[in-house]
């Protein structure tokens, strides 16, 4: 898979946002492609744009890997089927995202600064991994510095799955409707936030958020990164 190297910055923030694109997502397809082309767009003038890669990937029954590419050319194509293997996707949305980790590291010599995004309408469903697994990938992205955040979408799953699960940030989007904003404008100011960041904002990423979308609840995580770099040899 061919991916963006060519950073104009000594500093590299990636972004991999894991998107449910099951069958009963359906009904929203419309609103998250608009929402991808508003985030995509807010972009466009943002001084650190330059140092920014996005890898939109999607899961159903299985995980679609999507290139990192610039967030001013990522990939907002999407369509849904199928069930919710999410357990199983979030293990290997880790291992693509720790490949390309080392690749960054090994071409540029940066260590970048990692952040993690899946969102989901509902529980794991024909899943092919266990709850542990799944807990097991998050932990290990969140010993490696990795900042960690889930965004439950609608009614059949809320925050406390992603807090079981050890994400350091985790928020209700009960009202679907609410979708196209969240993804163009909330998850937009909060990649922003964080990419202007020395540290990871760890349970305070979704924080501009909790504080302009009244129809949405915030609830944290207790897990925090560490700080150790060491990592990247060990996974």
């Amino acid at each position: 898979m061919s991916n963006f190297y060519n950073f104009s910055s000594s500093e590299i923030h990636i972004f991999l946002i894991l998107l449910d694109a099951s069958g009963s997502m359906e009904d929203d397809e419309a609103n998250v492609r608009k929402g991808l082309e508003m985030f995509k767009e807010s972009f466009n003038d943002f001084y650190l744009s330059n140092s920014i890669v996005v890898s939109i990937c999607r899961f159903d029954n299985d995980f679609y890997p999507g290139y990192f590419r610039p967030v001013k050319e990522m990939d907002t194509r999407y369509s849904t089927d199928g069930g919710t293997a999410l357990n199983y996707c979030l293990i290997e949305a880790k291992k693509y995202l720790n490949s390309y980790i080392r690749e960054v590291v090994e071409r540029t010599g940066v260590q970048p600064q990692v952040t993690f995004v899946c969102m989901s309408d509902g529980s794991p469903c024909g899943d092919k991994a266990s709850d542990s697994s799944g807990k097991n990938a998050i932990e290990e992205m969140n010993f490696a510095k990795i900042t960690t955040a889930f965004a439950a979408l609608g009614t059949q799953i809320n925050a406390q799955f992603g807090v079981d699960h050890g994400f350091m940030a985790n928020i209700d989007v009960t009202d679907r409707t609410a979708l196209l904003n969240f993804l163009g404008v909330d998850l937009s100011n909060s990649c922003k936030e964080q990419s202007q960041s020395s540290k990871s904002l760890g349970a305070s990423f979704f924080s501009q958020t909790a504080e302009t979308s009244q129809s949405q609840e915030y609830s944290q995580a207790t897990a925090q990164a560490l700080e150790d770099n060491s990592w990247i040899g060990d996974i």
